[in-house]
């Protein structure tokens, strides 16, 4: 009689937790439609970058692009030669950021 009971409370929980759970959209009509748009430095040689231009990211911002993030993309390790020094060089890190965008996409 207890292992029926049990049984069937186990089944009404199951039950009420299937029943429970909200029914997803199929799409997302309450949301517009974003476009990304990601920004990142250029490699000129092996091991060298070039930083993303002030007037691009202005550019892009006139466009409607929103800016989103800006993360490190790449960090780069330089060596200066100190000759009064003696030992170790001192080394200066450089960091090469990337830039992310996102606007409403417009519909055509």
């Amino acid at each position: 009689m207890k292992r029926i009971a049990a049984l069937a409370a186990l089944i009404l929980a199951a039950v009420t937790f299937l029943l429970a759970q909200r029914q997803r959209p199929e799409s997302s009509a309450g949301h517009a439609p974003m476009e990304m748009m990601s920004i990142f430095p250029t490699e000129t040689q092996p091991g060298v970058y070039r930083q993303v231009e002030q007037s691009r990211l202005d550019v892009l911002a006139e466009q409607g692009w929103e800016l989103v993030s800006v993360m490190p993309y790449v960090y780069r390790n330089e060596e200066r030669n100190n000759r009064d020094m003696h030992g170790p060089k001192p080394v200066v890190t450089q960091t090469y950021p990337a830039y992310f965008f996102k606007r409403a996409r417009t519909l055509r």
